[in-house]
């Protein structure tokens, strides 16, 4: 059994709640080196709610010639965990994500090479909100990539690996509207007719439906602001728009919704809107 089932137990079928309960993401180092537990509890302060709190928990941890661990205690059932890994990621995975951050569209960066990665995980409670859970687990990760040698930040379940600047610089914002740009990537690709589209890539992580937005050359510019103002809607309604309803950029513009059949996987309906 792997580190991380040894912290959390035998692997079993985990429905939807369990799943949301349990946050991982990988900070990528330009040295193997642990960061300090003083620095993330000190750091993790720029970054949460004025009521949240964090202490290290010294009887949780697991220490090997293969495996160095720090161990946290957040609020009264949350727990965090960040393992130093001396390697890259494998695969490059976390370089293929890098296209799909929003730290990338339209600037010249692009993922520096890493040499190891921080495990970084976070299980928490069950009377939590789905975006209140992604939330604080966000807060966590910036206190520990600012607390690195960090130069990226790999988020599977959100499809991106995002600049470390941006990360923190995004996770410095306490709006969950904002924040929704770390925890959904997104991917571009053009229509047959040449317009674009603009699919997220993360809102399952709060139990929402993907947001596919397609636009004419026209509303190209307008496109992406309004791509990331309905997923920060959506995430903090909590719950999805309903076939048929419409929204819009002015009080008087109507676009009707439509749920479709995602163009990356056909067994995931998103929700379609197109510009005009």
């Amino acid at each position: 059994m792997g580190f991380l089932g040894r912290l959390f137990g035998k692997k079993k079928e985990s429905s939807p709640k369990e799943e949301n309960s349990f946050n991982l993401a990988f900070v990528l180092l330009s040295e193997a080196r642990l960061p300090s537990a003083e620095d993330i509890i000190n750091n993790f302060s720029a970054f949460c709610q004025p009521d949240e709190s964090i202490h290290e928990d010294f009887g949780a941890g697991e220490k090997s010639s293969s495996e160095q661990v720090l161990a946290f205690q957040l609020q009264s059932e949350e727990k965090a965990f960040v393992m130093l890994m001396p390697e890259p990621v494998p695969n490059e995975e976390a370089d293929y994500g890098a296209q799909h951050s929003l730290s990338s569209i339209g600037t010249d960066w692009s993922l520096p090479a890493h040499s190891a990665h921080l495990i970084v995980t976070f299980q928490s409670s069950d009377t939590e909100t789905p975006i209140e859970k992604l939330s604080r687990f966000t807060s966590f990760l910036a206190a520990v990539a600012k607390s690195s040698e960090s130069v990226g930040i790999y988020w599977g379940n959100a499809g991106a690996t995002h600049d470390s600047k941006f990360f923190i610089t995004v996770a410095g914002d306490l709006s969950n509207v904002c924040r929704v740009m770390l925890w959904s990537g997104l991917s571009m690709a053009r229509e047959s007719d040449g317009r674009l589209s603009l699919l997220s890539l993360g809102m399952k992580q709060l139990n929402l439906p993907n947001l596919l937005l397609v636009a004419p050359k026209a509303c190209e510019n307008d496109a992406l602001a309004m791509f990331y103002d309905m997923l920060g809607y959506l995430a903090e309604r909590g719950e999805p728009l309903q076939e048929g309803e419409t929204v819009g950029r002015t009080e008087q513009e109507r676009l009707p919704i439509r749920y479709v059949k995602s163009p990356v996987d056909s067994k995931e309906k998103v929700w379609r809107i197109e510009l005009n």
